[in-house]
């Protein structure tokens, strides 16, 4: 376990973020009634017996329909502080002998083989990589940056699971408390840059693909508003509050400071992740439309290309769970789902950005288990410095089947920049005695 305190404690060394706090993982202790709980008149006019006990600091499961009232929670929300509200309910719990809710086994356990998978993802990715020469650096540091803070977001979600997210506010410790806020914290504007880093991986997978210098142009718009966005959005999360510690002090009510809307941010972001999403989905529809290849053919490109919609599916689901973000009195409990949503969405998005290099390292491996083979020859592609893949790929739906190759060619170039190599599709016919090209001008 130590390396995981390791990421998560280097996550709260972030600018502007104080020290870390020690603190014990135990929960709250059973203290007397608080003495504001005594001011409210409701309480005495409810129940007799139960005013005697609270009078003596003491109280038993039979006051719980008293002290539980809307009428008499809104009155001690009046007179009360958090901590002394949350003492009052744990002393009520206790003395009924409530069981204490608890989902961070759960939590710890999906975060855990969803990060595996991811983290298996990307081995093969790079692996595949190097194995077969196709090293794209603008590619490989995008999706390696977004890998290495979806990392740090492990982290701190690992550690929240051991403190006290997953549990009622009112049966853990203060101290707890804070220091599980304060993780949350960090996760919020590390998860906003990693899944920038990770959707922007589609976007570059889309240059490497399609040479059209006008097709280009679109995508680098893109990638420029997604990563101007994904910057905004991680600032504002960080500076939500001022003082910045307000943003994990501010739930006992002893703290000074002011926050914006923290709900608007997370809103908002999530709108323009979908739509970014939706965009990405769009994109290369028109260029692989434009293919010469039968409609069937192009709808089974077009569905490997949709592989980000899985993404998409994932975004809109965690939209549920920022509802309960929004107006939630018991944040380390209701904390739990938005968090985990995030970050199943952040791994989601790393593994479908890796498929297309899985899929290559399973066609190199098992091409009769996977209808595919791969054949590489400069012979193929008629020039010097060059080389050519064939990709045969088989999709078929009970007794339809469809097979499609297609060739991609890159030509190498001197030039040092986005352009030094280019793609181009080519269906070749079953009978190999015809092929038909989309020939565009390299971007």
């Amino acid at each position: 376990m130590r390396w995981i305190d390791f990421f998560a404690r280097c996550a709260l060394l972030a600018p502007m973020l104080v020290g870390a706090v020690q603190v014990d993982v135990a929960p709250r202790k059973t203290v007397d009634i608080p003495d504001c709980i005594r001011q409210c008149e409701d309480v005495r006019a409810r129940k007799e017996t139960c005013w005697e006990q609270i009078d003596q600091g003491k109280v038993t499961c039979e006051c719980r329909t008293t002290l539980t009232e809307p009428a008499v929670v809104a009155c001690y929300q009046m007179a009360c502080k958090p901590k002394e509200i949350f003492a009052t309910l744990n002393t009520v719990a206790t003395a009924c002998h409530d069981p204490r809710r608890e989902k961070s086994k759960t939590y710890r356990t999906t975060i855990i083989a969803f990060f595996a998978l991811a983290t298996i993802s990307m081995i093969v990715r790079y692996a595949t990589h190097f194995t077969v020469g196709k090293f794209n650096i603008l590619d490989s540091v995008n999706i390696g940056v977004g890998y290495l803070l979806n990392v740090v977001l492990f982290a701190c979600c690992i550690r929240m699971s051991f403190l006290a997210l997953g549990r009622d506010m009112w049966t853990v410790d203060d101290a707890m408390i804070t220091t599980t806020l304060r993780y949350f914290w960090v996760s919020e504007y590390v998860y906003f840059a990693a899944i920038g880093f990770v959707k922007t991986s589609f976007l570059i997978f889309f240059l490497q693909i399609f040479p059209l210098k006008s097709f280009r142009k679109i995508v680098w718009a893109c990638i420029v508003f997604n990563l101007t966005a994904t910057f905004a959005c991680t600032i504002a999360a960080i500076f939500v509050c001022r003082p910045i510690s307000f943003a994990w002090t501010q739930w006992d009510g002893e703290h000074q400071g002011k926050c914006v809307s923290n709900n608007n941010l997370a809103f908002a972001h999530a709108g323009m992740g979908i739509v970014m999403d939706f965009i990405t989905l769009v994109l290369p529809i028109s260029q692989i439309w434009s293919l010469h290849m039968s409609v069937k053919k192009k709808i089974g490109v077009l569905l490997m290309f949709s592989v980000g919609a899985v993404v998409t599916i994932v975004s809109i689901l965690r939209l549920r769970s920022l509802m309960n973000f929004a107006k939630t009195q018991n944040m380390t409990w209701d904390y739990l789902e938005a968090s985990l949503w995030s970050f199943i969405e952040t791994e989601v998005g790393l593994i479908c950005a890796c498929m297309p290099s899985i899929r290559l390292c399973l066609a190199r491996a098992f091409p009769k288990i996977m209808g595919s083979s791969v054949h590489s020859s400069s012979k193929q592609t008629g020039g010097n410095n060059s080389h050519g893949n064939t990709l045969n790929t088989n999709w078929s739906h009970n007794a339809i089947g469809v097979t499609t190759s297609v060739r991609v060619s890159h030509a190498m170039r001197p030039q040092i920049n986005d352009e030094a190599s280019f793609v181009q599709l080519v269906e070749i016919d079953g009978d190999q005695k015809s092929a038909k090209s989309n020939r565009s001008a390299d971007g």
